[in-house]
């Protein structure tokens, strides 16, 4: 008689130290950084909390590492978003489209506690955002530009500056209240006032396209 779970003999087990980080970084996520102990997540993985401490030392090893594997997939993303892309507003809308999914299962304290208790995970993150998302917003103005997309006479280290300080503000900053507006609809609302801002007529309709909006002359 055939095993009832033979199936899942041919899905490879998932490691330790993945199982550690997955958990990890969805109760991070959930809860936020702070409110999660060690003991938690032991309990939630169903292991010892000697089994963790073979491959994180402390709670903010295990954070540093998550934040490092977390931006070089991130990295990865936005490499494959610039492919797949059609133009420099489909990128937007892809690029929207991922942190919107990503920021559903975001408690916005994730990056107030990221940003108070551990300091270098949060360096990583500025790090990134320069070395990659700014980078990222240069370019496709340009390209933007270019295509007629965007208003020509915008200055592109400017434009992605103040794109770097929306997020900042979205994140770690104090300025908005999640009470009456959910943190996925408060960056989808910053980002529609951005890109729009930046678009010329031509971009303008492109973007309602992609977003399937009939609008009125």
């Amino acid at each position: 008689m055939q095993n009832k779970n033979s199936f899942y003999s041919f899905v490879p087990e998932m490691e330790p130290q993945e199982k550690i980080l997955k958990t990890s970084l969805e109760l991070f996520f959930k809860y936020g950084i702070k409110r999660v102990t060690m003991d938690d997540i032991a309990k939630e993985l169903g292991m010892s909390k000697k089994t963790i401490y073979q491959f994180y030392k402390e709670k903010d090893d295990l954070v540093n590492q998550l934040c490092e594997i977390e931006m070089l997939k991130n990295e990865k993303k936005f490499e494959e978003v610039y492919t797949q892309s059609v133009d420099p507003i489909h990128e937007i809308m892809i690029i929207s489209k991922n942190m919107r999914e990503m920021m559903q299962n975001v408690n916005p304290v994730f990056f107030l506690d990221l940003q108070k208790f551990h300091p270098k995970a949060f360096n990583q993150i500025q790090q990134f955002k320069q070395n990659c998302a700014y980078k990222d917003i240069v370019r496709n103005i340009k390209k933007g530009k270019e295509e007629g997309l965007y208003r020509p006479e915008i200055d592109e280290d400017f434009v992605a500056t103040y794109r770097m300080a929306q997020i900042d503000a979205l994140m770690f900053g104090n300025s908005f209240s999640f009470d009456k507006i959910s943190f996925t609809k408060a960056h989808e609302l910053i980002l529609d006032m951005f890109v729009y801002g930046i678009c010329t007529i031509k971009g303008h309709k492109l973007i309602n396209e992609y977003k399937k909006i009939k609008e009125q002359e």
